[in-house]
């Protein structure tokens, strides 16, 4: 089954798509989070476009396990999601996620600037990989 990650922000959302049975993920693209019906209808795409059957959304924990400020707005795209596609939501503990992208983007040739449009797709894709590892 192909799995979609989702990390939300309030900026931009950063995608990753990936196999469940070869539990490789791979980073997709960022786009401008802008009102929560384009954000859908960017997701939706992606939906159709790579068959989609579950989706996994990064949830925003502080190190101790507490919900963080960011929290209240992923459950309300969350709860804003699952009413509007019939594919299966998943919250996933986001911890160190763009630590890990900030890491994965020195990989990535020429200046921050550059590497900052792939920092939230890579950490859709850390998201993506850690559902796999812990599913």
């Amino acid at each position: 089954m192909k799995v979609l990650a989702v990390d939300y922000g309030s900026k931009r959302i950063g995608l990753a798509v990936g196999n469940s049975m070869t539990r490789v993920a791979t980073p997709l693209g960022q786009f401008a989070t802008g009102n929560i019906q384009e954000a859908l209808a960017q997701i939706l795409k992606r939906v159709g476009e790579f068959e989609i059957g579950h989706i996994v959304v990064g949830y925003p924990l502080h190190a101790d396990g507490s919900p963080s400020r960011t929290c209240g707005q992923v459950d309300r795209f969350v709860n804003f999601l699952r009413k509007r596609i019939a594919v299966p939501v998943t919250l996933v503990d986001e911890k160190l996620s763009s630590v890990a992208a900030e890491e994965m983007s020195r990989d990535i040739p020429g200046d921050f600037r550059k590497r900052k449009t792939f920092l939230d797709a890579l950490a859709a894709q850390v998201i993506l990989q850690k559902y796999f590892e812990h599913s």
